[in-house]
């Protein structure tokens, strides 16, 4: 049975009221951990900030106390692989905020190699630069992730523009040349962040532009970032079908895979 922190103490996830946070509103951030590591934590912390500022709410938490909250419940249930959720709710609560680890599901290494089937969903979030709960868009794209058997959905704005994922960012690849919405349309994912580092380091060509959603046959690829899926393949698009052994992609995959190798490496030892 895992334990919870939270801001009244230690409790056990079967005594947590969590129908009530699946409802609310709330700012929340989820966090990847790797042998004990938590992956990238200060990209996660900043867009914590971010999204506190965005909602207008001051945080108390440090850094340094953040982190120590995340060792603490690693320790606490004795985990050290798995997705970590830290919740604060926006409105008046019984917990102020909580950690926990969440449910995961990890794409099989089958997946990396032959890609992801993927939908689109007209629908746009509401802020999508804060970290916050939109439960309308989550329930809808999983009704249809459900229905139609994909990994993920794109959502799609009213202008007809693929901006991201309903739980990740998306990349379109053209002649090696690699397409993104630009910052100001979606939630910018902390592996996104890091992709354009590695694309940056490789000299690949990076163009934050959004991709119309009639015309993505005229890409040679696509691929989906986020926390937990890492850089992944995708290998469709509704009917329209890409290959997924891009040798530009597969670059930016190991040099992301040794970005995380060395973080860990880092952390563990500094």
């Amino acid at each position: 049975m895992k334990k919870i922190i939270t801001s009244n103490g230690i409790i056990s996830e079967l005594e947590f009221p969590w129908n009530q946070y699946n409802t609310g509103k709330s700012v929340y951030e989820v966090i990847r951990v790797i042998d004990g590591v938590a992956l990238f934590l200060e990209d996660h912390f900043k867009r914590l900030i971010n999204s506190f500022e965005n909602q207008g709410v001051s945080f108390e938490f440090r850094f340094q106390e953040f982190k120590q909250k995340i060792t603490d419940l690693t320790i606490l249930n004795q985990v050290s692989e798995g997705n970590i959720k830290f919740v604060y709710p926006l409105n008046k609560s019984e917990f102020q905020w909580f950690f926990a680890f969440i449910t995961h599901s990890y794409p099989t290494s089958d997946e990396y190699q032959t890609g992801v089937s993927t939908g689109l969903l007209v629908t746009e979030r509401e802020n999508p630069n804060a970290k916050i709960t939109q439960n309308s868009v989550r329930e809808s794209a999983n009704r249809k992730m459900n229905d139609d058997k994909l990994y993920e959905v794109l959502l799609v704005n009213r202008d007809g523009m693929i901006t991201e994922g309903s739980r990740s960012n998306v990349f379109f690849v053209r002649n090696d040349v690699f397409y993104t919405a630009p910052a100001s349309m979606v939630l910018v994912g902390v592996t996104r962040q890091k992709v354009l580092e590695c694309l940056k380091v490789l000299g690949f060509i990076l163009l934050e532009e959004a991709v119309n959603a009639s015309e993505i046959s005229q890409y040679d690829g696509a691929f989906l970032t986020g926390t937990s899926p890492g850089v992944l393949p995708v290998r469709s698009i509704g009917d329209q079908i890409f290959p997924v052994q891009l040798s530009s992609v597969k670059k930016l995959m190991e040099n992301y895979n040794n970005m995380i190798a060395q973080y860990i490496l880092n952390e563990k030892f500094s």
